[in-house]
């Protein structure tokens, strides 16, 4: 981030100011508190980065379907069942676990997906609010050069004792508002820091979103449709892959 007194303002602009923002100030110094202060509460209502709880409870979610999937192997195993198993009704019983193992693992990865795109919305609205600030930012700093260079091309007011005052309120606005800039600025950094955490975490899950779960999901159609080795094989194959996919994502 480009310090403050290193950002170029328009000479134009800075004229503007000191004409339509500070001479006035000279006959009514008592708005000299206000000097900048519309600079101030924008930036104050933009200063929010990505909502760490989303980036939390996707986090979860993932986690519970890396818990999901290891029980698999319980659950699509294809067991085989005799006549007295039928009898007692425990192939029902077991196709009823089936179904519901898959209903319960459908819900979790469609939250994920839900979550992931909350999340990618919200850290475009965050960018937005970011360049929005950065604008301000530069408005501050014309803001701030303005009242130094006033400060530097009137030393005459010091001779008189009301100006002097005023000289001396406004090197003290000046500084609280390179103080508040201070602070916003470090406002700043948290929110692109947050912008990149929750854009890593949706980086490094998209694979396992576009790639790895529909893959394992036809595995799972194919293998409940033959039965055989191969494809069984295959699915436990694409399952680990997608395991290990997802604990990957979860590493920061």
């Amino acid at each position: 981030m480009i310090p403050l007194s290193q950002i170029e303002s328009n000479q134009e602009h800075i004229l503007a100011i000191k004409r339509n923002d500070l001479v006035p100030l000279l006959n009514d110094p008592h708005r000299l508190n206000h000097y900048a202060d519309h600079l101030v509460q924008a930036q104050s209502v933009l200063l929010n980065g990505v909502d760490p709880k989303l980036n939390q409870q996707l986090s979860e979610v993932i986690s519970q379907i890396i818990q999901q999937l290891s029980l698999s192997k319980k659950y699509l195993g294809g067991r085989r069942f005799n006549a007295l198993q039928k009898w007692l009704g425990i192939d029902v019983e077991y196709d009823a676990g089936q179904v519901k193992y898959l209903k319960d693992l459908d819900r979790l990865i469609h939250e994920a997906n839900h979550l992931s795109q909350r999340l990618q919305i919200e850290i475009q609205k965050s960018q937005s609010r970011l360049q929005q600030a950065l604008g301000l930012r530069e408005q501050m700093a014309a803001y701030i050069q303005a009242a130094d260079e006033f400060l530097k091309e009137y030393p005459q007011f010091s001779k008189q004792q009301v100006l002097d005052h005023f000289v001396e309120r406004l090197s003290k606005k000046v500084n609280t508002l390179q103080t508040l800039q201070s602070s916003n600025d470090i406002a700043m950094k948290q929110m692109q820091l947050s912008q990149h955490l929750s854009f890593s975490l949706l980086d490094r899950f998209k694979e396992a979103q576009q790639v790895l779960i529909p893959a394992w999901q036809y595995h799972l159609k194919q293998s409940r449709e033959s039965g055989s080795s191969s494809t069984i094989e295959q699915l436990d194959k694409s399952r680990e892959n997608l395991i290990q996919n997802l604990k990957k994502s979860l590493q920061k």
